[in-house]
């Protein structure tokens, strides 16, 4: 099992479970009381009417996180349950706070169709966390769709999880492409990258520093470098128990790692096409193509 959180939570700090499953696991409170931008931040990203989008916006019966509440328990108790989430969403945004029943995340490996299950590198870790941390996730991630990113959009070579693009999309931008030079009887070589491992490795700094970069508000940042931080992840495999403290990455279930990854490889896709080399980008799978005249001319790149 360590095997396991070795290689999809690289450098994770193994920590074996008492027969109490969270004992041991110190106490925190909030170090940081919040500015008045803080709470203003906090109250512009979540409203009434933002929080109760959020609830409704997933599936009823969707498995739970360790703390067994489910999105239909949300909904419906949705009126009784508002003014209270309300206050505790917004206090956990502005102190940038994850309350420690947030922090426990439920791993289940599941096994890549028809790869053997002998090698761990094959089984997909998924995450299963509370839907209360998630609907945060969820205000935050429309935050910064509705806010950075339409003041500084994500490169138009980016096509995934975003709405309008998918795979299809991607690959016939890569094949015009290919067929424009063709067409203009030019040379293009091409160079397919899968990175591996890219949403557990990637580093918590540079997953902020890219958020920061794009402009979110300080207050945001610091609530997504906590929420990364302070997670503990369990599994159970055949009787066996295991508890680890994750130190890079974003979990594969997380409603903000796919939003919070495409911020992070956006710089690789824009720098690459400002140096002439065409680049487009599905997740962690990479295309570079450069194309020219002459091979040996030593200038094989020309922008499209």
């Amino acid at each position: 099992m360590e095997e396991l959180f070795r290689v999809h939570f690289p450098g994770s700090e193994i920590i074996m479970e008492s027969s109490g499953g969270w004992d041991g696991l110190e106490l925190e409170f909030p170090k940081w009381k919040g500015s008045r931008e803080d709470w203003a931040s906090s109250n512009r990203v979540i409203s009434y009417e933002k929080l109760k989008w959020a609830v409704f916006s997933f599936q009823p019966y969707k498995s739970p996180g360790i703390d067994g509440i489910m999105p239909i328990m949300l909904q419906q108790g949705f009126e009784l349950l508002a003014g209270k989430l309300l206050l505790l969403l917004r206090a956990s945004l502005a102190l940038g706070y994850i309350p420690m029943s947030w922090r426990h995340i439920r791993v289940v490996f599941i096994p890549k169709p028809g790869k053997p299950l002998s090698q761990v590198k094959f089984l997909r870790p998924k995450s299963l966390m509370s839907f209360t941390l998630k609907t945060l996730e969820k205000l935050l991630d429309q935050h910064i769709k509705d806010g950075v990113l339409v003041e500084r959009p994500l490169h138009r070579n980016q096509f995934a999880y975003r709405a309008g693009m998918s795979t299809e999309t991607a690959l016939f931008q890569v094949v015009h492409r290919l067929e424009k030079s063709l067409n203009h009887k030019e040379i293009a070589l091409g160079a397919f990258l899968d990175i591996e491992g890219a949403f557990d490795n990637t580093s918590f700094s540079a997953i902020i520093t890219a958020a920061r970069e794009r402009g979110l508000e300080e207050t945001c940042c610091r609530w997504v470098r906590s929420m990364l931080e302070s997670r503990l992840v369990h599994t159970s495999i055949m009787g066996s128990s295991l508890t680890a403290k994750v130190v890079g990455g974003c979990l594969q279930g997380g409603v903000l790692s796919p939003l919070l990854w495409n911020l992070f490889v956006d710089r690789l896709l824009t720098i690459k096409n400002d140096q002439c080399f065409s680049t487009f980008g599905y997740a962690d799978d990479i295309v570079i193509i450069v194309q020219g005249q002459f091979a040996q001319s030593g200038r094989l790149c020309k922008r499209p």
